[in-house]
């Protein structure tokens, strides 16, 4: 925790560099707010601190209503913390499904977040339920109904009571007269804190566009999804004024939003702390170069772990574009048409990506594959159908890359790359990659694989922003 001092001179100032940081509780309304809250500052005596908005609240403060604590930037998260909290969400809110996912003890996951929130799992996921519902109630037309299962509640009843003791208030009174719309988009606000890249991380996403699955511009990113029960598409823009990015949604089930937001916050990477990997990398010239030119430059990830990993298979030794076409033939033979959702007029992509039960036992015939790509590509999905808990068991890149590399056609450039964009692994880096040893390279002479991990190491646990960069550096 910050110390009283610097927290009170940051309230005052109203600093933006210490949004998301902690939070003001006024002792004499009630209230919490960021520290860039418009309104009067309260007396010092009037004041205490929080490291977060779930312990703020689970105190008995309740959200402004001028500064919207819910829309504060996200923290960086400690690795383990981070999968724990994208393992919860993606087990139905199940903290016992979470822990043997991960092949850890409720024990201790419960010692991490006293640790690190001052709250046990189940209080600050309780939290966190609630500050969405809050913030979906003030800021979408999302029915109430949607609302209550978006946030994780399994009842209306159970919602209802709940707001109604934690706001002391309905969630029709915190709406107020807000239209409800049950059929149109829902958009929410995902802040960050800068700087951020959008023009380049749309860029980025461009290269790659299988337009029959995205729709990527210099202003959005758009793509289908299939989750499960779920199918829709998603919209990111960026916000005209705020540092955030508009995600707007259309669902055949919201009670799945949460997760997407997750996924969406993790493949646009808005959790990361810039100052700290800035201030890690500068050390070394060509990156301290392109930090210094592209400092909202980060680490693009992916919507869907199987998905990235058929793309990275089919990335291995030919070009980006070559990898895309591939990846986009594999998406019109064998991914389900888009018929039960309606998209925005200005766009029209047809296809969802293939489940991992659509490509198994498929031949690949007419897509342009070498015979061993295919076979490769087989023994993948086969290997993914019976393995799929390694990518959330939280091993490291040494260990992933040990498994994996087991498999006939896998090799380590692949598992890191997977790593790197598909697992959002800060320190996954794709040594042997074309383009980093290019950057690399001084006066015609390349260097060789030994000498490049010998140099990364001085780069963990930031490795992969390290190679993201060096690519960028190419374009100098």
């Amino acid at each position: 925790m910050l110390s009283i001092e610097v927290c009170e001179s940051a309230r005052l100032s109203r600093d933006a560099r210490f949004d998301g940081r902690f939070f003001t509780a006024v002792l004499t309304t009630g209230i919490f707010c960021r520290p860039i809250c418009p309104a009067r500052p309260p007396k010092p005596e009037n004041v205490t601190y929080y490291e977060n908005a779930e312990l703020a609240q689970q105190s008995g403060f309740r959200p402004c209503k001028r500064c919207f604590p819910q829309l504060a930037p996200n923290l960086p998260l400690p690795r383990k913390i981070k999968q724990i909290t994208q393992a919860y969400y993606e087990n139905s809110y199940s903290l016992q499904k979470c822990a043997k996912q991960l092949a850890i003890s409720e024990r201790q996951i419960r010692r991490l977040f006293v640790q690190y929130y001052g709250l046990p799992p189940s209080e600050f996921f309780h939290q966190q339920r609630l500050l969405l519902a809050h913030k979906l109630l003030i800021s979408t037309s999302l029915s109430i109904t949607n609302v209550a299962f978006a946030a994780g509640f399994n009842s209306i009843r159970r919602f209802n009571e709940v707001i109604m003791q934690t706001y002391k208030t309905t969630p029709s009174e915190i709406r107020g007269n807000k239209i409800i719309s049950s059929d149109q988009p829902v958009t929410i606000l995902l802040p960050y804190k800068a700087p951020f890249d959008w023009p380049l991380m749309l860029s980025f996403f461009r290269s790659r566009q299988m337009s029959n699955i995205e729709d990527i511009t210099t202003e959005h990113y758009f793509r289908t999804l299939d989750l499960e029960s779920c199918r829709g598409w998603l919209k990111v823009s960026h916000h005209p004024v705020k540092n955030a990015l508009n995600l707007t949604v259309k669902l055949t089930d919201y009670s799945y939003l949460h997760q997407i937001i997750v996924r969406v916050r993790r493949m646009f990477d808005l959790d990361a702390d810039m100052q700290i990997i800035h201030q890690h990398l500068t050390a070394h010239p060509k990156l301290a170069q392109v930090i210094e030119k592209f400092p909202g430059l980060r680490l693009p990830g992916c919507w869907d772990i199987f998905e990235f990993s058929i793309r990275a298979i089919l990335g291995q030794q030919i070009s980006v574009k070559g990898a895309t076409t591939l990846a986009q033939r594999i998406a019109e033979k064998y991914g389900d048409d888009v018929v039960e959702i309606e998209q925005p007029e200005d766009i029209a992509v047809k296809k969802y990506f293939p489940t991992i039960n659509a490509l198994m036992h498929v031949d690949y015939q007419e897509i342009g594959l070498t015979r061993s790509r295919i076979a490769t590509l087989q023994t993948w999905v086969s290997y993914f159908k019976e393995n799929e808990a390694i990518f959330t068991k939280g091993l490291t890149i040494e260990e992933l890359e040990q498994a994996l590399t087991q498999l006939k056609g896998i090799g380590p450039w692949t598992v890191n790359y997977i790593g790197m964009r598909g697992l959002s692994d800060p320190d996954a880096f794709p040594s042997a990659d074309l383009g980093i040893i290019k950057a690399l390279t001084v006066d015609e002479t390349k260097p060789k694989n030994k000498d490049i991990l010998a140099l990364a190491e001085k780069w963990r646990p930031w490795r992969a922003y390290a190679a993201i960069y060096l690519w960028q550096s190419l374009t100098l």
